[in-house]
């Protein structure tokens, strides 16, 4: 599924379809129009947007008509109509209907992105990040479902460089660095890469957590997970 907002335009007027999907087709967004409801359902045999902004002066079948069956075929998806008919008994059959939000004609463009947004943020929630800990008070690292590990004072030290690294690379140097000054000890680049794969084996038999530590060869190492501290 693409991350990105799908937005279905229903506009009969070329002209003003044209400024829509010019102003619709924006970083996030992926915006297509079409001009009535027979070409409404011709679009969605291959699309399913996640949003649908239409017209309800509309040829053949107006904007409440086509509102109604979106809503009963997809109930979870967006509709927004965007009409001259400002008449209250007309915004009410548009509700009736199924639509999200009914706005008027002409419509301030902030006001339209602000529904836009929002609609978006429902219909396409962002995904929730999940977190491993790694509390320092009691040297412990957790999973996102709260299994843990104890970890010894050095094991805890490269662990937070890492997570300190936010996903990027921690180079061989750096680590060798602190964790001598940690130990009062030098250490080699060799014993360092046993020292991982040993943390490694660790969180795969305590935690069944495989590869949370990647190598870059010749570069260092890195976290393939999201990580907080505490």
């Amino acid at each position: 599924m693409s991350s990105e907002l799908q937005i279905l335009l229903v506009e009969d007027n070329e002209h003003l379809r044209a400024e829509m999907l010019d102003f619709l087709n924006r970083p996030g967004w992926v915006a297509c129009a079409v001009g009535s409801g027979v070409e409404v359902d011709q679009h969605l045999v291959q699309n399913t947007p996640d949003v649908v902004l239409l017209d309800v002066n509309l040829p053949h079948e107006d904007g409440f008509s086509i509102t109604a069956r979106l809503r009963a075929t997809y109930p979870d998806i967006g509709i927004v109509l965007l009409t001259a008919r400002v008449h209250p008994a007309d915004r009410a059959m548009g509700y009736k209907a199924g639509a999200d939000v009914y706005l008027t004609k002409p419509t301030h463009t902030g006001e339209l992105l602000a529904v836009l947004n929002n609609l978006g943020r429902r219909v396409k929630p962002v995904e929730v990040i999940q977190y491993f800990t790694l509390d320092r008070i009691v040297g412990r690292l957790f999973t996102p479902d709260g299994r843990n590990c104890t970890l010894s004072r050095g094991e805890l030290r490269l662990m937070e460089m890492l997570a300190l690294s936010a996903g990027k690379e921690v180079e061989f140097d750096q680590m060798h660095f602190v964790l001598n000054a940690l130990a009062n000890k030098d250490l080699t680049k060799a014993s360092l890469a046993t020292s991982i794969s040993r943390l490694r084996s660790k969180f795969k038999s305590e935690l069944e957590v495989d590869d949370l530590i990647a190598a870059s060869r010749g570069v260092g190492y890195r976290l393939t997970v999201p990580m907080q501290l505490r």
